[in-house]
């Protein structure tokens, strides 16, 4: 197993149903370190046990030439993934919910041997 270093880049956005995304309102990083089998491990380990939303690469962006993934999530006012109640209220116009933007990196960290 390799130690990896996850970052991630957060930025938010008031988010409307009927427009998409509108006011940037908050921005914030976050970073950990696990020990993982591979980067995909670590990621999720990161969104787990960090970031506490959900994450599936089928939904991401891979820049192989950046080095970067892009992500985003739908959450509410607390930057937790919202109920289905919620999103409901949403879709109609009745609640206001947040598109948090992310960017991640992925580094291994190894022990220098003097």
């Amino acid at each position: 197993m390799k130690t990896y270093k996850i970052t991630t880049q957060h930025d938010i956005y008031i988010d409307t149903y009927e427009n998409g995304e509108g006011k940037h309102v908050n921005s914030y990083m976050l970073t950990s370190e696990c020990k993982a089998q591979n980067y995909q491990d670590a990621i999720i380990n990161h969104f787990n046990n960090t970031v506490y939303l959900p994450f599936d690469f089928q939904h991401a962006d891979i820049d192989k030439e950046q080095n970067l993934i892009f992500y985003s999530n739908l959450v509410d006012a607390e930057n937790l993934d919202p109920y289905k109640e919620d999103i409901e209220k949403w879709k109609k116009g009745e609640k206001e919910l947040y598109s948090n933007n992310i960017i991640i990196s992925a580094e291994i960290l190894e022990n220098v041997i003097f």
